[in-house]
């Protein structure tokens, strides 16, 4: 399987062999390709129109701008920890454009976002409670 993925843009991609980047709709995004495995056994998915691609620990806005699949729908398959919520909700802000500046405490987190701050309780904090 490591042979079968593609270097671009900064990222390691893993598609469907011959299939074109439009006909991709979902695109699971990891740290590390060892994550692939563990995160993965179990799911059900159809590989016909998915693809995986490595970011990294430390993606940046313009990375992430340049991923090759813009019309697919992005899921995050990282830890459960406070770092990995917050790194979901850039990846998710930087996909559609925006940024937010985060601060984690052990208690909190506080947001940054279009020039309003917010507060969040550490153990509340979520991409469904951001977006």
């Amino acid at each position: 399987m490591d042979d079968d993925w593609v270097n671009q843009n900064g990222f390691c991609y893993l598609t469907p062999s011959g299939l074109l980047q439009v006909s991709i709709r979902t695109v699971y995004l990891f740290y590390k390709k060892k994550d692939v495995s563990k995160n993965l056994s179990g799911m059900h998915f159809n590989f016909q129109c998915t693809a995986l691609a490595i970011i990294g620990f430390f993606p940046s806005i313009e990375a992430i701008g340049s991923l090759a699949f813009k019309n697919s729908r992005f899921r995050t398959l990282f830890n459960c920890d406070l770092p990995a919520e917050v790194l979901t909700c850039k990846v998710s802000l930087w996909l559609r454009g925006l940024d937010a500046t985060f601060l984690a405490f052990p208690d909190k987190v506080i947001l940054s976002f279009k020039s309003v701050e917010f507060s969040c309780a550490e153990s509340l904090f979520s991409l469904n409670r951001f977006c």
